[in-house]
């Protein structure tokens, strides 16, 4: 049987239906930030929803992404020829005109929800505009609001789709627009809430998307109130916590590098067991909780002690500064916009990157990375905030706290990790600090030989505090490690990588980014960059090497560059992803 579920974008799976129910509410509310973060969902989401939608949900909306199929200033042309320049998404959406978009939209909810839903019950009445939003109620509820002209032929046509998902859904037609829920309940109260007060007036809604520039396909919003929803649901079902934020550090270096000091921990672990003759599966140490099992597995733990062990484990994976800045959430607002040839992705939210805020801070990011040379595939800089290190040490999770066994204070796990103390990290990172990768870093990686890997970081700093933390470094996490952590002074600083043929090309690069036209087309107005990242699809086949996807050349040939520009904009931060195509 088929649910208003099925319709709606669809979550990662998860163990129960508590979970299932849960995770599709929360990721309604918030995902729009984690999924920003890394720009995918511009692909996937923005044909099922619309901006003017907004008209018909209540003030009090939690989170709400629309589009529309018809956009001001040519943007739908713009569209469909940015679409069909990518072979598998011509061919899976089937387009050979505009007009298609909203069929590939109706094909596609038909196929994945299993409802008896074909494009001739929404033609005749639906509109360019529509939206899925999350509205609080005695819980909060994810709903679709599609404009309908008729409202007879909408209500024809939805009676018969929703015959076809079974009990679990239901409609409620007015004031121009029909709006499917879980139930016909949920969807009239929608409608009559809406009556009252509109998140089309919504001070916040206006504030947000409106300082998020000119309109464009697609608006996305999430009330100040989302934040603390998302903690909410955390607290209930901590199983979220595992993909809310898995995208929220990717675009900051820095976070997967602090993860992989813990997977050291892990190495060194299992590599004691073994020589000392122990079974590392067999010395596993149980998580936390009344939860054990014995050899023969004949005392298996029951499922709900298994799950609160599990969760209460999951939870502890919430760093407290991220913790802190979802309880003051103060809201986000975007539009996603056809620009010069580009597809220009404008954020503004307090904050924009949760979980990195502390980290960078001032107007170093286009200073970190305008040296780097330009013919790399990825680059990344910022600038570091006053007392970054000593947050960073307050949020690390150690491996032997996941399990609880081992060294619970986070600075003494780190320093015993590491061999470095907050200062000494501190002094590491140095004011500024830019990542560069060439274009081949994911072939040479495999190829096992750690000093062939182009990937490095230019640290600007104190060269000789620098090289005296690295020295620490090194000899605490042990040769093999310490072979990716080749150094090279340079003016200003320290060269960092596995590859010294690589920091050879940093030290004296032929052309650099700042001089790039490529980078110049996707970073714009970055003066007062807080942090940059970019990515040249044209330097090399790395994106196809890379990706977890079925991409082939022909699907990534069409991309040219992509720049994501993160400034302050006063007690808020506002973010631009722009991706260029090639002409």
């Amino acid at each position: 049987m088929s649910s208003l579920d099925d319709i709606a974008p669809s979550a990662p799976p998860a163990p129960s239906r508590r979970r299932r129910r849960t995770a599709v509410v929360a990721a309604g509310a918030v995902g729009v930030v984690a999924v920003a973060g890394a720009g995918v969902w511009a692909w996937q989401g923005w044909f099922a929803q619309g901006p003017q939608a907004a008209e018909a949900l209540p003030a009090d909306t939690l989170a709400y992404v629309g589009v529309d199929l018809d956009p001001p200033g040519g943007q739908k042309l713009a569209a469909y020829d940015t679409l069909r320049r990518f072979p598998s998404l011509k061919k899976h959406l089937g387009l050979s005109s505009q007009d298609d978009l909203r069929r590939s939209l109706v094909e596609g909810v038909r196929s994945d929800s299993g409802c008896d839903l074909s494009y001739d019950d929404l033609d005749d009445w639906a509109g360019d505009r529509a939206a899925l939003a999350v509205v609080p109620q005695e819980q909060p509820e994810p709903v679709l609001v599609v404009q309908a002209g008729d409202a007879d032929a909408a209500r024809a046509g939805l009676e018969k789709a929703i015959a076809g998902c079974g009990d679990d859904a239901g409609f409620a037609t007015g004031d121009g627009w029909a709006v499917v829920a879980r139930n016909e309940a949920v969807a009239r109260q929608v409608l009559a809430d809406s009556r009252k007060a509109r998140l089309a007036d919504d001070r916040s809604f206006r504030e947000l998307t409106g300082a998020a520039g000119d309109p464009g396909v697609v608006t996305i919003y999430a009330s100040p109130e989302a934040g603390q929803v998302l903690l909410d649901t955390i607290e209930e079902d901590p199983f979220f916590a595992l993909f809310a934020f898995g995208t929220l550090t990717e675009i900051d270096p820095v976070g997967p590098l602090l993860s992989a000091v813990a997977a050291t921990e892990l190495d060194a672990w299992v590599a004691g067991l073994e020589a000392s003759g122990d079974d590392p599966v067999g010395e596993m140490p149980i998580p936390p909780g009344d939860v054990s099992f014995d050899d023969e597995g004949d005392d298996l733990p029951d499922d709900e002690s298994f799950d609160e062990a599990f969760d209460e484990t999951l939870a502890d994976l919430i760093p407290p500064e991220l913790r802190k800045e979802l309880a003051d959430f103060g809201g986000l607002g975007g539009v996603a916009r056809f620009e010069d040839g580009a597809l220009e992705v404008e954020l503004v939210a307090e904050p924009a990157l949760p979980g990195a805020t502390h980290r960078y801070d001032g107007t170093d990011a286009l200073a970190a990375v305008a040296e780097l040379p330009a013919d790399v595939a990825i680059a990344f800089g910022g600038g570091f905030a006053d007392g970054w290190a000593e947050d960073t040490v307050a949020d690390y999770s150690p491996l032997g706290s996941w399990f609880g066994d081992g060294e619970k204070d986070p600075a003494a796990a780190f320093e015993k990790a590491t061999g470095l103390s907050a200062a000494d990290l501190a002094a590491l990172g140095g004011e500024r600090l830019a990542f560069a990768a060439r274009a081949d870093f994911t072939a040479r990686a495999e190829s096992g030989k750690p000093g062939d890997v182009p990937v490095a970081a230019r640290v600007t700093g104190d060269a000789d505090a620098i090289e005296q933390a690295l020295t620490t470094l090194r000899t605490t996490l042990g040769p093999e490690v310490a072979s990716y952590l080749s150094s090279q002074r340079i003016d200003g600083g320290v060269l960092i990588g596995p590859s010294t043929a690589f920091l050879d090309e940093l030290a004296k690069p032929a052309a650099t980014l700042a001089d790039d036209e490529t980078f110049g087309r996707v970073v714009r107005d970055a003066e007062d960059a807080v942090t940059i990242a970019y990515a040249d699809f044209d330097a090399g086949d790395w994106l196809v090497d890379s990706t977890l996807t079925d991409l082939s050349e022909a699907d990534i040939a069409p991309l040219d560059a992509a720049g994501l520009v993160v400034t302050d904009d006063g007690d808020r931060q506002r973010m631009v992803l722009r991706v260029s195509f090639d002409e």
